[in-house]
């Protein structure tokens, strides 16, 4: 059984489940934090139907569906062949030098982040809220996008505070990889909640599909998974 809110900040209407009776959220509107009502304190109110009705007062305008099709082929198409060109390009550059390796990556990363948000939201967004659409879906996916990319530079920023090249080259242990994994992980997780309002599971999760991707395209061109992952007999 769903709840009926109204926003008392800008009295937006949304329904939620009755799991969440007595708790409290952001609005999906203006995200102010609202109350939302226990179940025995809901009142049912029976309004007259307005407009046309057929002859045994039945109303005959028929409601409207709402449409929230997670699946988008035009965007699915779009970001398929970016990652597509991306892969080629980074095969195509595999045994480069590291300045020009850097800079693909980099341009690779900031193309891959916004659109790779930008898909994942709709997977792993709330479903009980209204979904962020049109120009303010893309500037939050932007954002958040680039946020992801610059959560390599943050780890590269880490990694060299406290390891050399030649240590890296020839691989780190497990828990000097972690110091800097963790911190990427944490600016994932929040850029994924302060973008979207996603739960922190699924803010990491959207960041872990990002981490994917972007991991994958370091191998492609010739590099590990992440800097200082060495395997043995690689």
């Amino acid at each position: 059984m769903a709840i009926q809110v109204t926003c008392p900040g800008c009295l937006k209407r949304f329904s939620v489940a009755d799991k969440h009776a007595g708790k409290q959220g952001p609005c999906p509107a203006c995200k102010k934090t609202i109350g939302i009502p226990k179940l025995e304190d809901q009142v049912v109110i029976h309004e007259q139907v307005e407009g046309p009705v057929d002859s045994k007062g039945r109303s005959i305008l028929k409601t409207s569906r709402k449409t929230d099709a997670k699946f988008q082929p035009l965007v699915a198409g779009v970001a398929a062949g970016v990652t597509l060109i991306a892969f080629i390009a980074a095969f195509l550059m595999k045994g480069t030098d590291s300045v020009n390796s850097l800079v693909v990556l980099g341009i690779g990363e900031a193309i891959l982040g916004p659109l790779v948000a930008r898909g994942g939201y709709m997977f792993l967004r709330d479903d009980e809220y209204e979904p962020y659409q049109g120009s303010q879906l893309w500037l939050r996916s932007g954002a958040c996008g680039l946020l992801f990319a610059a959560s390599w530079f943050l780890f590269g920023f880490l990694l060299i505070r406290f390891a050399t090249p030649e240590d890296i080259a020839t691989g780190l242990q497990m828990w000097m990889l972690l110091v800097p994994l963790v911190p990427m992980f944490l600016l994932g997780l929040v850029a994924g909640y302060a973008a979207f309002d996603l739960e922190p599971a699924n803010a990491v999760m959207l960041f872990a599909l990002f981490f994917i991707f972007t991991g994958l395209l370091r191998i492609v061109m010739g590099l590990p998974f992440v800097p200082g992952l060495v395997l043995s007999g690689s």
